[in-house]
């Protein structure tokens, strides 16, 4: 054996020696809802999920229909665990304004102030989800 073939094939051994055991990757999920406020859809701001111990979290913007569904990093999979829940006026995936049109509509990027106060507060809000591994539809919460 060549000693060019002997060092990829040392190289390639060490590669596959790494991608096993510790470096085990923790199950994921989609999640996906509706949020509604007195069973009307919440119509913007956001939803996060804080993972319970790791500090964790992932975030959607609510639509106008109240719908959402979970980003986590540049994915939508989410880390499956428990989850405790909060919302923000504001718009997590809305890009900067233009200065023109915030200047001529400026009701349009206003945060959505009706979400409750302890709602704003994943320890207060007393919102929880459980992410299972595969799809999570219907995650759905009704806000009071």
């Amino acid at each position: 054996m060549r000693s060019g073939s002997w060092i990829t094939l040392v190289c390639v051994s060490l590669l596959l020696a790494g991608c096993g055991g510790a470096g085990k990757s923790k199950p994921t999920g989609t999640v996906s809802g509706k949020v509604t406020l007195n069973g009307k859809p919440l119509e913007g701001g956001s939803i996060v999920f804080f993972a319970e111990g790791t500090g964790d979290s992932a975030s959607s913007s609510v639509l106008k229909d109240g719908t959402y569904s979970l980003k986590h990093g540049k994915g939508f999979s989410v880390p499956a665990g428990d989850y405790r829940v909060a919302l923000s006026p504001v718009n997590v995936d809305a890009p900067a304004p233009d200065p023109t049109d915030l200047m001529n509509n400026p009701k349009k990027y206003e945060p959505n102030n009706n979400i409750p106060e302890k709602y704003l507060d994943a320890k207060t809000s007393g919102l929880v989800a459980v992410v299972k591994a595969g799809s999570n539809p219907n995650t759905d919460f009704d806000l009071q």
